[in-house]
């Protein structure tokens, strides 16, 4: 009895509907770009919030002892300080609130603050390519001051 088919259908039937079965087969209920849409804009407005409170404390004028040190690196020390997608350099600028800037065909590591700032920051950067050759332990000692 009963109409033929080919074994993979029933296998489907066998299990129920999967948990995105309703969506695939075209009977969601609410409007399909509604959500996307929504959380598209919301990742524009949270980008947007952020890049100001980012950009807001550099804006403000420089400090008397602002300035610009340039380190030399090699090209391996270079890609490991950019680290991937540029987020090493991103998290070292930040922590020691300090503008880094890598020129990679140069191979020139440009570092623009404070005294502070642009000591913070090469020390990070040090520590960075120590860890390409071997183990770093920071001390007690190993003050940002």
């Amino acid at each position: 009895g009963g109409p033929v088919r080919a074994p993979h259908t029933r296998a489907l039937r066998a299990r129920g509907p999967g948990l995105h079965a309703d969506r695939a087969m075209g009977r969601d209920s609410r409007p399909p770009s509604r959500g996307r849409d929504r959380s598209r804009s919301r990742g524009r407005d949270r980008r947007d919030s952020r890049d100001r409170s980012n950009s807001a404390p550099r804006e403000k004028k420089k400090p008397d002892d602002y300035g610009v040190d340039t380190l030399k690196i090699t090209d391996d020390d270079a890609a490991f300080i950019l680290g991937k997608g540029g987020k090493t350099k991103e998290k070292i600028s930040r922590v020691s609130e300090a503008d880094i800037e890598l020129f990679e065909r140069d191979l020139i590591l440009e570092i623009r603050g404070s005294k502070l700032q642009r000591r913070r920051a090469k020390k990070y950067c040090e520590g960075v390519m120590a860890q390409r050759t071997g183990p770093v332990t920071v001390t007690e000692d190993y003050d940002d001051g």
